[in-house]
Protein backbone atom coordinates (compact mmCIF):
# COMPACT_ATOMS: atom_id res chain seq x y z
CA UNK A 1 0.00 0.00 0.00
CA UNK A 2 1.37 3.42 -0.93
CA UNK A 3 1.42 6.37 1.45
CA UNK A 4 -1.29 7.99 -0.67
CA UNK A 5 -3.54 5.01 -0.01
CA UNK A 6 -3.16 5.03 3.76
CA UNK A 7 -6.22 6.24 5.63
CA UNK A 8 -5.63 7.86 9.01
CA UNK A 9 -6.23 5.48 11.90
CA UNK A 10 -7.99 8.29 13.74
CA UNK A 11 -10.27 11.18 12.77
CA UNK A 12 -8.71 13.87 14.97
CA UNK A 13 -11.27 16.65 14.31
CA UNK A 14 -14.41 15.05 12.91
CA UNK A 15 -15.66 13.42 16.14
CA UNK A 16 -15.90 16.88 17.70
CA UNK A 17 -18.08 18.08 14.81
CA UNK A 18 -20.79 15.72 16.09
CA UNK A 19 -23.46 17.81 17.84
CA UNK A 20 -24.83 14.74 19.69
CA UNK A 21 -28.31 15.28 18.31
CA UNK A 22 -28.93 11.49 18.20
CA UNK A 23 -30.61 11.69 14.77
CA UNK A 24 -28.39 8.82 13.66
CA UNK A 25 -29.61 6.76 16.62
CA UNK A 26 -33.18 7.10 15.43
CA UNK A 27 -32.19 6.03 11.91
CA UNK A 28 -29.97 3.07 12.87
CA UNK A 29 -31.80 -0.20 12.17
CA UNK A 30 -29.52 -2.25 14.44
CA UNK A 31 -29.69 -0.17 17.62
CA UNK A 32 -33.47 -0.05 17.14
CA UNK A 33 -33.79 -3.82 17.59
CA UNK A 34 -30.95 -4.85 19.93
CA UNK A 35 -29.32 -3.27 23.01
CA UNK A 36 -26.09 -5.08 22.14
CA UNK A 37 -25.18 -2.31 19.68
CA UNK A 38 -24.85 1.12 21.33
CA UNK A 39 -25.76 2.91 18.10
CA UNK A 40 -23.89 4.99 15.52
CA UNK A 41 -23.43 8.06 17.76
CA UNK A 42 -21.58 6.03 20.38
CA UNK A 43 -19.93 3.58 17.93
CA UNK A 44 -18.77 6.39 15.63
CA UNK A 45 -17.86 9.85 16.99
CA UNK A 46 -18.51 8.95 20.63
CA UNK A 47 -16.05 6.07 20.79
CA UNK A 48 -13.68 7.65 18.28
CA UNK A 49 -12.70 10.31 20.81
CA UNK A 50 -11.14 7.57 22.95
CA UNK A 51 -9.72 5.21 20.33
CA UNK A 52 -5.98 4.97 20.02
CA UNK A 53 -4.09 3.40 17.15
CA UNK A 54 -1.52 2.06 19.62
CA UNK A 55 -4.00 0.41 21.96
CA UNK A 56 -5.98 -2.78 21.50
CA UNK A 57 -9.59 -2.47 20.39
CA UNK A 58 -12.24 -3.07 23.02
CA UNK A 59 -15.31 -2.42 20.87
CA UNK A 60 -16.44 -6.01 20.37
CA UNK A 61 -19.91 -4.73 19.44
CA UNK A 62 -18.56 -2.89 16.39
CA UNK A 63 -19.17 -5.99 14.26
CA UNK A 64 -22.92 -5.50 14.70
CA UNK A 65 -22.89 -2.48 12.36
CA UNK A 66 -24.39 -3.56 9.01
CA UNK A 67 -22.76 -0.79 6.97
CA UNK A 68 -26.13 0.48 5.71
CA UNK A 69 -24.94 4.15 5.73
CA UNK A 70 -28.29 5.42 7.01
CA UNK A 71 -26.44 7.26 9.79
CA UNK A 72 -24.40 9.22 7.25
CA UNK A 73 -27.51 10.21 5.33
CA UNK A 74 -29.26 11.78 8.32
CA UNK A 75 -26.28 13.39 10.10
CA UNK A 76 -26.83 17.19 9.99
CA UNK A 77 -23.13 17.84 10.69
CA UNK A 78 -21.84 15.62 7.88
CA UNK A 79 -19.80 13.34 10.14
CA UNK A 80 -18.67 10.20 8.23
CA UNK A 81 -20.04 7.88 10.91
CA UNK A 82 -20.08 4.71 8.82
CA UNK A 83 -16.44 5.28 7.84
CA UNK A 84 -15.44 5.59 11.48
CA UNK A 85 -17.31 2.36 12.20
CA UNK A 86 -15.63 0.61 9.27
CA UNK A 87 -12.14 1.66 10.34
CA UNK A 88 -12.85 0.53 13.90
CA UNK A 89 -14.22 -2.80 12.65
CA UNK A 90 -11.15 -3.34 10.47
CA UNK A 91 -8.79 -2.62 13.38
CA UNK A 92 -10.75 -4.90 15.71
CA UNK A 93 -10.70 -7.81 13.24
CA UNK A 94 -7.07 -7.24 12.25
CA UNK A 95 -6.13 -7.69 15.91
CA UNK A 96 -8.33 -10.73 16.58
CA UNK A 97 -8.14 -12.39 13.19
CA UNK A 98 -10.97 -13.26 10.81
CA UNK A 99 -12.85 -16.51 10.74
CA UNK A 100 -12.67 -19.16 8.04
CA UNK A 101 -16.38 -18.46 7.50
CA UNK A 102 -15.63 -14.88 6.46
CA UNK A 103 -12.74 -16.01 4.28
CA UNK A 104 -15.08 -18.39 2.49
CA UNK A 105 -18.13 -16.12 2.16
CA UNK A 106 -16.27 -13.15 0.66
CA UNK A 107 -14.72 -15.21 -2.15
CA UNK A 108 -17.73 -15.58 -4.42
CA UNK A 109 -15.50 -14.26 -7.21
CA UNK A 110 -13.30 -17.36 -6.85
CA UNK A 111 -15.90 -20.05 -6.22
CA UNK A 112 -18.94 -18.66 -8.02
CA UNK A 113 -18.03 -19.60 -11.57
CA UNK A 114 -17.05 -23.12 -10.54
CA UNK A 115 -20.27 -23.55 -8.54
CA UNK A 116 -22.28 -22.24 -11.50
CA UNK A 117 -20.66 -24.73 -13.87
CA UNK A 118 -21.69 -27.56 -11.57
CA UNK A 119 -24.97 -25.97 -10.49
CA UNK A 120 -26.97 -29.16 -11.09
CA UNK A 121 -24.95 -30.77 -8.30
CA UNK A 122 -24.26 -27.71 -6.11
CA UNK A 123 -27.83 -26.36 -5.86
CA UNK A 124 -29.41 -29.55 -4.46
CA UNK A 125 -26.48 -29.92 -2.07
CA UNK A 126 -27.07 -26.42 -0.66
CA UNK A 127 -30.65 -27.42 0.15
CA UNK A 128 -29.64 -30.66 1.81
CA UNK A 129 -30.69 -30.64 5.46
CA UNK A 130 -27.64 -32.50 6.74
CA UNK A 131 -25.21 -30.21 4.90
CA UNK A 132 -27.02 -27.11 6.16
CA UNK A 133 -26.85 -28.49 9.70
CA UNK A 134 -23.11 -29.03 9.31
CA UNK A 135 -22.59 -25.52 7.91
CA UNK A 136 -24.51 -24.13 10.85
CA UNK A 137 -22.68 -26.24 13.44
CA UNK A 138 -19.17 -25.84 12.03
CA UNK A 139 -19.20 -22.43 10.32
CA UNK A 140 -22.26 -20.81 11.91
CA UNK A 141 -23.89 -20.11 8.53
CA UNK A 142 -27.49 -20.10 9.68
CA UNK A 143 -29.49 -23.03 8.33
CA UNK A 144 -32.70 -20.97 8.35
CA UNK A 145 -31.28 -18.74 5.62
CA UNK A 146 -31.81 -20.09 2.10
CA UNK A 147 -28.57 -20.04 0.13
CA UNK A 148 -28.82 -18.52 -3.36
CA UNK A 149 -28.79 -20.97 -6.25
CA UNK A 150 -26.28 -20.85 -9.09
CA UNK A 151 -27.06 -20.62 -12.80
CA UNK A 152 -25.24 -21.79 -15.90
CA UNK A 153 -24.29 -20.47 -18.35
CA UNK A 154 -23.11 -17.46 -16.41
CA UNK A 155 -24.07 -14.00 -17.59
CA UNK A 156 -20.56 -13.37 -18.88
CA UNK A 157 -20.64 -16.58 -20.95
CA UNK A 158 -24.13 -15.77 -22.24
CA UNK A 159 -22.97 -12.34 -23.38
CA UNK A 160 -19.84 -13.68 -25.07
CA UNK A 161 -21.66 -16.44 -26.97
CA UNK A 162 -24.97 -14.82 -27.92
CA UNK A 163 -25.63 -14.09 -31.61
CA UNK A 164 -24.83 -10.62 -32.89
CA UNK A 165 -27.78 -8.23 -32.75
CA UNK A 166 -28.57 -6.64 -36.14
CA UNK A 167 -28.30 -2.88 -36.37
CA UNK A 168 -26.27 -2.40 -33.20
CA UNK A 169 -22.83 -1.66 -34.69
CA UNK A 170 -21.98 2.02 -34.98
CA UNK A 171 -24.26 3.24 -32.22
CA UNK A 172 -23.14 4.94 -29.01
CA UNK A 173 -21.33 2.49 -26.73
CA UNK A 174 -22.03 1.94 -23.05
CA UNK A 175 -20.16 -0.48 -20.76
CA UNK A 176 -21.87 -2.70 -18.22
CA UNK A 177 -20.50 -3.66 -14.80
CA UNK A 178 -22.62 -6.67 -13.92
CA UNK A 179 -21.25 -7.80 -10.55
CA UNK A 180 -20.64 -11.29 -9.16
CA UNK A 181 -24.22 -12.10 -8.16
CA UNK A 182 -25.64 -11.23 -11.57
CA UNK A 183 -22.91 -13.25 -13.23
CA UNK A 184 -23.52 -16.51 -11.37
CA UNK A 185 -26.82 -16.31 -9.46
CA UNK A 186 -29.25 -13.96 -11.21
CA UNK A 187 -28.20 -14.00 -14.84
CA UNK A 188 -31.60 -12.72 -16.02
CA UNK A 189 -30.90 -9.36 -14.37
CA UNK A 190 -27.86 -8.97 -16.64
CA UNK A 191 -29.81 -10.09 -19.69
CA UNK A 192 -32.54 -7.56 -18.89
CA UNK A 193 -29.93 -4.81 -18.51
CA UNK A 194 -28.42 -5.58 -21.92
CA UNK A 195 -31.80 -5.81 -23.66
CA UNK A 196 -32.96 -2.51 -22.16
CA UNK A 197 -29.78 -0.67 -23.06
CA UNK A 198 -29.99 -1.95 -26.63
CA UNK A 199 -33.67 -1.01 -26.85
CA UNK A 200 -32.62 2.52 -25.88
CA UNK A 201 -30.31 2.70 -28.90
CA UNK A 202 -27.01 1.73 -27.27
CA UNK A 203 -24.27 -0.75 -28.14
CA UNK A 204 -23.41 -2.66 -24.97
CA UNK A 205 -19.89 -3.78 -24.20
CA UNK A 206 -18.77 -5.81 -21.17
CA UNK A 207 -15.19 -4.89 -20.23
CA UNK A 208 -12.98 -7.21 -18.14
CA UNK A 209 -13.87 -6.83 -14.46
CA UNK A 210 -13.54 -8.48 -11.06
CA UNK A 211 -15.58 -8.52 -7.85
CA UNK A 212 -16.04 -4.92 -6.71
CA UNK A 213 -14.70 -5.87 -3.26
CA UNK A 214 -17.69 -4.89 -1.12
CA UNK A 215 -17.91 -8.34 0.56
CA UNK A 216 -14.35 -7.88 1.80
CA UNK A 217 -15.07 -4.33 2.92
CA UNK A 218 -18.13 -5.61 4.79
CA UNK A 219 -15.96 -7.87 6.98
CA UNK A 220 -13.42 -5.12 7.56
CA UNK A 221 -10.79 -6.54 5.21
CA UNK A 222 -9.46 -3.24 3.88
CA UNK A 223 -6.37 -4.85 2.37
CA UNK A 224 -8.44 -7.33 0.37
CA UNK A 225 -10.90 -4.63 -0.69
CA UNK A 226 -8.06 -2.39 -1.87
CA UNK A 227 -6.60 -5.21 -3.95
CA UNK A 228 -9.96 -5.80 -5.66
CA UNK A 229 -10.33 -2.07 -6.20
CA UNK A 230 -6.89 -1.69 -7.79
CA UNK A 231 -7.65 -4.54 -10.18
CA UNK A 232 -10.96 -3.05 -11.25
CA UNK A 233 -9.56 0.43 -11.75
CA UNK A 234 -6.80 -1.01 -13.94
CA UNK A 235 -9.30 -3.12 -15.92
CA UNK A 236 -11.89 -0.37 -16.37
CA UNK A 237 -9.54 2.57 -16.96
CA UNK A 238 -9.13 1.88 -20.74
CA UNK A 239 -12.93 2.01 -21.16
CA UNK A 240 -13.19 5.27 -19.22
CA UNK A 241 -10.35 6.84 -21.22
CA UNK A 242 -12.20 6.06 -24.43
CA UNK A 243 -14.98 8.30 -23.16
CA UNK A 244 -17.39 5.38 -22.62
CA UNK A 245 -19.81 5.53 -19.70
CA UNK A 246 -20.11 2.52 -17.39
CA UNK A 247 -23.44 1.51 -15.86
CA UNK A 248 -24.08 -0.85 -12.96
CA UNK A 249 -27.26 -2.70 -11.96
CA UNK A 250 -26.26 -3.56 -8.38
CA UNK A 251 -26.53 -0.60 -6.02
CA UNK A 252 -24.00 -2.19 -3.64
CA UNK A 253 -21.44 -2.62 -6.41
CA UNK A 254 -22.22 0.92 -7.54
CA UNK A 255 -21.67 2.41 -4.10
CA UNK A 256 -18.36 0.57 -3.82
CA UNK A 257 -17.11 1.65 -7.24
CA UNK A 258 -18.43 5.19 -7.18
CA UNK A 259 -17.73 6.19 -3.58
CA UNK A 260 -15.87 3.70 -1.42
CA UNK A 261 -12.88 3.31 -3.75
CA UNK A 262 -12.09 6.95 -3.13
CA UNK A 263 -13.77 7.73 0.20
CA UNK A 264 -12.61 4.76 2.28
CA UNK A 265 -9.94 3.00 0.22
CA UNK A 266 -8.39 6.19 -1.21
CA UNK A 267 -7.33 4.43 -4.42
CA UNK A 268 -5.44 6.17 -7.18
CA UNK A 269 -7.66 6.59 -10.25
CA UNK A 270 -10.90 6.16 -8.29
CA UNK A 271 -12.18 9.67 -9.05
CA UNK A 272 -11.49 9.26 -12.76
CA UNK A 273 -13.51 6.04 -12.74
CA UNK A 274 -16.34 7.52 -10.66
CA UNK A 275 -16.81 10.32 -13.16
CA UNK A 276 -18.02 7.81 -15.76
CA UNK A 277 -20.05 5.51 -13.47
CA UNK A 278 -23.85 5.56 -13.41
CA UNK A 279 -26.67 3.55 -11.93
CA UNK A 280 -28.34 1.96 -14.95
CA UNK A 281 -31.80 3.31 -14.11
CA UNK A 282 -30.32 6.77 -13.53
CA UNK A 283 -28.68 6.51 -16.97
CA UNK A 284 -31.83 5.31 -18.76
CA UNK A 285 -34.05 7.87 -17.07
CA UNK A 286 -31.75 10.66 -18.23
CA UNK A 287 -32.10 9.42 -21.82
CA UNK A 288 -35.88 9.65 -21.50
CA UNK A 289 -35.74 13.09 -19.90
CA UNK A 290 -33.44 14.38 -22.64
CA UNK A 291 -35.67 12.74 -25.29
CA UNK A 292 -32.71 10.73 -26.56
CA UNK A 293 -34.54 7.41 -26.41
CA UNK A 294 -37.24 6.01 -28.66
CA UNK A 295 -37.94 3.07 -26.31
CA UNK A 296 -41.56 2.78 -25.23
CA UNK A 297 -43.43 0.41 -22.95
CA UNK A 298 -46.59 -1.65 -23.34
CA UNK A 299 -49.28 -1.69 -20.63
CA UNK A 300 -48.93 -4.06 -17.68
CA UNK A 301 -51.85 -4.54 -15.32
CA UNK A 302 -50.06 -5.23 -12.05
CA UNK A 303 -49.77 -3.86 -8.52
CA UNK A 304 -46.11 -3.47 -7.61
CA UNK A 305 -44.26 -2.23 -4.54
CA UNK A 306 -40.84 -0.61 -4.94
CA UNK A 307 -38.26 -0.79 -2.15
CA UNK A 308 -35.32 1.62 -2.20
CA UNK A 309 -32.15 -0.12 -0.92
CA UNK A 310 -29.96 1.61 1.65
CA UNK A 311 -27.01 1.70 -0.75
CA UNK A 312 -29.13 3.33 -3.46
CA UNK A 313 -30.07 6.10 -1.04
CA UNK A 314 -26.37 6.47 -0.19
CA UNK A 315 -25.68 7.24 -3.85
CA UNK A 316 -27.87 10.35 -3.48
CA UNK A 317 -29.39 10.07 -6.97
CA UNK A 318 -33.06 9.99 -6.04
CA UNK A 319 -35.25 7.04 -7.10
CA UNK A 320 -34.58 6.62 -10.83
CA UNK A 321 -35.95 3.06 -10.98
CA UNK A 322 -39.28 4.19 -9.55
CA UNK A 323 -39.47 7.03 -12.09
CA UNK A 324 -38.76 4.60 -14.94
CA UNK A 325 -41.38 2.15 -13.69
CA UNK A 326 -43.96 4.94 -13.78
CA UNK A 327 -43.44 5.10 -17.56
CA UNK A 328 -45.14 1.68 -17.88
CA UNK A 329 -48.85 2.21 -18.66
CA UNK A 330 -51.24 0.42 -16.32
CA UNK A 331 -48.59 -0.40 -13.71
CA UNK A 332 -49.75 0.53 -10.21
CA UNK A 333 -46.45 1.08 -8.41
CA UNK A 334 -45.87 2.64 -5.01
CA UNK A 335 -43.08 2.94 -2.45
CA UNK A 336 -42.69 0.26 0.17
CA UNK A 337 -42.23 2.42 3.25
CA UNK A 338 -39.46 0.72 5.21
CA UNK A 339 -35.94 1.84 6.05
CA UNK A 340 -33.88 -1.35 5.77
CA UNK A 341 -34.44 -4.97 4.80
CA UNK A 342 -31.97 -6.13 7.46
CA UNK A 343 -29.84 -8.55 5.44
CA UNK A 344 -26.73 -6.34 5.31
CA UNK A 345 -24.94 -8.41 2.68
CA UNK A 346 -23.33 -11.39 4.45
CA UNK A 347 -24.57 -10.13 7.84
CA UNK A 348 -27.91 -11.97 7.78
CA UNK A 349 -26.31 -15.29 6.81
CA UNK A 350 -24.43 -15.49 10.11
CA UNK A 351 -25.95 -17.46 12.95
CA UNK A 352 -25.26 -14.86 15.62
CA UNK A 353 -26.80 -12.06 13.51
CA UNK A 354 -29.73 -13.87 11.89
CA UNK A 355 -32.25 -12.82 14.57
CA UNK A 356 -31.14 -9.18 14.30
CA UNK A 357 -31.62 -9.23 10.52
CA UNK A 358 -35.08 -10.78 10.99
CA UNK A 359 -36.11 -8.17 13.54
CA UNK A 360 -34.92 -5.28 11.37
CA UNK A 361 -36.95 -6.67 8.47
CA UNK A 362 -40.24 -6.72 10.39
CA UNK A 363 -41.12 -3.17 9.31
CA UNK A 364 -40.71 -4.21 5.70
CA UNK A 365 -42.85 -7.31 6.19
CA UNK A 366 -45.61 -5.26 7.79
CA UNK A 367 -45.45 -2.62 5.05
CA UNK A 368 -45.77 -5.30 2.37
CA UNK A 369 -48.74 -6.83 4.19
CA UNK A 370 -50.48 -3.44 4.21
CA UNK A 371 -49.83 -2.81 0.50
CA UNK A 372 -50.68 -6.32 -0.69
CA UNK A 373 -48.66 -6.03 -3.94
CA UNK A 374 -48.51 -8.68 -6.64
CA UNK A 375 -44.77 -8.19 -6.90
CA UNK A 376 -41.95 -6.32 -5.13
CA UNK A 377 -39.17 -4.59 -7.05
CA UNK A 378 -35.78 -3.53 -5.70
CA UNK A 379 -32.34 -2.79 -7.16
CA UNK A 380 -30.25 -4.73 -4.61
CA UNK A 381 -29.64 -8.48 -4.78
CA UNK A 382 -29.37 -8.73 -0.99
CA UNK A 383 -32.69 -6.95 -0.55
CA UNK A 384 -34.31 -9.28 -3.07
CA UNK A 385 -33.10 -12.33 -1.13
CA UNK A 386 -34.29 -10.92 2.19
CA UNK A 387 -37.69 -9.78 0.91
CA UNK A 388 -38.37 -13.19 -0.64
CA UNK A 389 -37.40 -14.77 2.67
CA UNK A 390 -39.58 -12.42 4.73
CA UNK A 391 -42.68 -12.22 2.54
CA UNK A 392 -42.70 -15.24 0.20
CA UNK A 393 -43.64 -12.85 -2.63
CA UNK A 394 -42.15 -12.65 -6.10
CA UNK A 395 -39.28 -10.15 -6.04
CA UNK A 396 -37.46 -8.86 -9.13
CA UNK A 397 -35.01 -6.19 -10.17
CA UNK A 398 -36.91 -3.25 -11.75
CA UNK A 399 -34.94 -3.93 -14.96
CA UNK A 400 -36.66 -7.29 -15.36
CA UNK A 401 -40.15 -5.78 -15.33
CA UNK A 402 -39.05 -2.90 -17.58
CA UNK A 403 -37.59 -5.41 -20.04
CA UNK A 404 -40.83 -7.43 -20.04
CA UNK A 405 -42.83 -4.27 -20.79
CA UNK A 406 -40.72 -3.17 -23.76
CA UNK A 407 -42.61 -2.37 -26.94
CA UNK A 408 -40.56 -4.35 -29.47
CA UNK A 409 -42.57 -3.38 -32.56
Amino acid sequence: MTKAEEKPALFPKLPDVCVRCATCMAACPVSRVTPRFPGPKQAGPGAQRFRSASEASVDDWIELCTGCHLCDMVCPAGVPISEMNMMAKAKYLDERGRTFRDWLLVRSDLFGELAARFSKIVNPLMKNGLLRWLLDALLKIDRRRALPGYEYPTFRRWFQTRPAVPGITGRRKVAYFYGCFTNTNETDVGKAAVELLEAHGLDVIVPPQRCCGIPRLGVGDLKGAREMGRRNIALLRPTVRQGIDIVFSSTSCGLMLRHEYSRILNLSGAEELAGRLFDICEFLLRLHEEEKSTATFLPISLKAAYFAPCHLRSLNIGLPALELLRLIPGLDVGMLEADCCGLGGLYGFKNEKFAIAEEIGKDLTEAAARMKPDIILTDCEGCRMQIRHLTGLKVLHPLQLLRDALNRT
